[in-house]
């Protein structure tokens, strides 16, 4: 578009009035504005992650219990008493369950990074926060139901 003054003194001719008013456009004619959608928006890279570091650690905690589980059977002898060697399966139950549990932590924290960017779409850094937020939390009420019952002995 020019920018052309003119001063009040001197009317406009008519030819130059037609000659705007064809390239106004009309009410029912909007000029072309492209406006940017969400569609158009990348993943987040963070967001991503996140989701990705929760399905590795589902997965983890799922081959976790099942090894400690295939384990578990030899630990216990004939009369139901644990043998000396259970103390190797809780550990390794302890020691996974924690790095895991460490991981979620860490999708938490990657999937709120994820989910605080701009122009960004937040499809996967929301689902990675959600799945990592409630393996911690069903973690931490795990504890808190350890602790509690513990103190009862």
């Amino acid at each position: 578009m020019e920018y052309n003054p003119q001063s009040k003194q001197e009317p406009l001719d008519t030819e130059s009035e037609d000659r705007f008013a064809s390239e106004q456009p009309s009410e029912f004619q909007q000029p072309y504005q492209y406006q940017e959608m969400k569609q158009d928006f990348k993943h987040s890279g963070p967001g991503i992650a996140s989701f990705v570091i929760s399905m590795v650690t589902v997965l983890g905690y799922v081959i976790a219990f099942v090894v400690v589980g295939a384990m578990a059977t030899s630990v216990f002898d004939q009369s139901g008493n644990l043998l000396a060697s259970a103390s190797e399966v809780i550990i390794t139950i302890g020691i996974s369950v924690l790095i895991l549990s460490a991981l979620n932590v860490i999708g938490v924290v990657v999937g709120i990074v994820g989910l605080a960017l701009r122009n960004r779409r937040k499809v996967f850094g929301i689902i990675g926060t959600i799945i990592n937020g409630v393996i911690v939390l069903l973690f931490m009420m795990l504890i808190s139901t350890v602790f509690v019952n513990a103190g009862g002995l």
